[in-house]
């Protein structure tokens, strides 16, 4: 039956479901020293992003040269953010717990804290993504996901919806727990990377366009100069 071959619905099904587990496994085990989450989850990005393009090849080796080619960027990149998202937990907690008084600035710290977590999912959605395409500076690679957040914010909340549903239902109970730790990963950075794919091209097209443009533009100042060195 044509379900069964090589090139069926079944066999690239049961080959791309395998794939993002050992996806998950690999991306788990490159998070264990935590420092080096942010060079995980670039990895595991750059994978996915092969993946939909039917580049999937060997994952382990894919994996492991994204995660060496990237690492410094991406390892930067986190480091800033990792103290700032702890900080912003630790006050929350402070704060929503009641242990923390602050008088009469109550709904003014609420407001403060609800804003900064905002800003701060936003960057997280797009920054590991953004350093698996581009070399940047780790500074300028979270920038670049901060305003590609907040140009395409609907799909910004989609994927914020997704990631958070997602973590909810595999914090239910320790069964969900250990599937959640060895499939969620995988499965939610390719349905993440499903999205930020189109709004990379989309992106790199505007720039090609731009560019495009400024090279008519200084051909034609050329010209213009040229015609008044002739005058």
């Amino acid at each position: 039956m044509s379900i069964f071959r090589p090139d069926g619905f079944l066999y690239r099904f049961i080959s791309r479901f395998t794939s993002l587990v050992l996806l998950s496994l690999c991306w788990l085990v490159c998070c264990i020293p935590v420092v080096t989450i942010g060079a995980a989850c670039t990895a595991m990005y750059s994978v996915c992003f092969k993946m939909i393009k039917d580049e999937d090849g060997h994952i382990l080796r894919k994996f492991f040269a994204a995660f060496r080619r990237d690492f410094r960027q991406a390892t930067l990149a986190w480091l800033i953010l990792l103290p700032v998202g702890a900080l912003i937990l630790w006050v929350g907690y402070l704060y929503f717990f009641g242990m923390w008084d602050v008088s009469g600035a109550a709904d003014f710290f609420a407001v403060v804290i609800l804003i900064l977590a905002a800003v701060y999912l936003v960057v997280m959605t797009y920054v590991f993504a953004v350093a698996s395409r581009y070399e940047n500076t780790a500074v300028q690679t979270i920038k670049n996901g901060l305003f590609i957040g907040l140009r395409y914010i609907g799909r910004t909340i989609i994927l914020a919806a997704i990631t958070l549903t997602v973590v909810f239902v595999c914090c239910w109970n320790y069964v969900t727990i250990l599937f959640g730790v060895i499939l969620a990963p995988g499965f939610l950075c390719y349905v993440h990377c499903s999205f930020i794919i189109r709004i990379f091209e989309k992106l790199e097209c505007e720039r090609s366009e731009r560019a495009a443009d400024e090279a008519v533009i200084q051909k034609c100042r050329a010209e213009l100069n040229t015609d008044e060195l002739k005058q």
